[in-house]
């Protein structure tokens, strides 16, 4: 498990969530794509170890599945975290639009 946290720490997805601060530590895409190919490999190689062939494909299927089930789930807690703020900010605005209208 903590060679697969290692593995989506290296990762990126569908949808990313960007931060305005620029991060350094992320300019070279291609050493990423090593670093995240070799625990990949490293990964699979200990299930083939661990398992058979099939209990190592249906693992690590099952590890991948479980990892985008989790992103979607961050996806949509973003999504109504952005519409919280949306309505909150309409609320406001229509409540200062009426405090001057009186």
């Amino acid at each position: 498990m903590k060679l697969f946290l290692v593995i989506l720490s290296f990762s990126t997805f569908k949808h990313a969530v960007y931060s305005y601060i620029p991060s350094d530590n992320l300019s070279d895409i291609k050493q990423i794509l090593h670093i995240q190919d070799t625990y990949i490999e490293l990964a699979w190689k200990y299930l083939l170890y661990k398992y058979n062939h099939e209990q190592a494909v249906k693992c690590f299927s099952d590890l991948i599945r479980c990892t985008f089930v989790i992103h979607d789930a961050i996806v949509k807690a973003q999504d109504i975290q952005w519409f919280t703020n949306a309505i909150d900010s309409i609320t406001q605005q229509i409540e200062q639009t009426l405090i001057l209208d009186e």
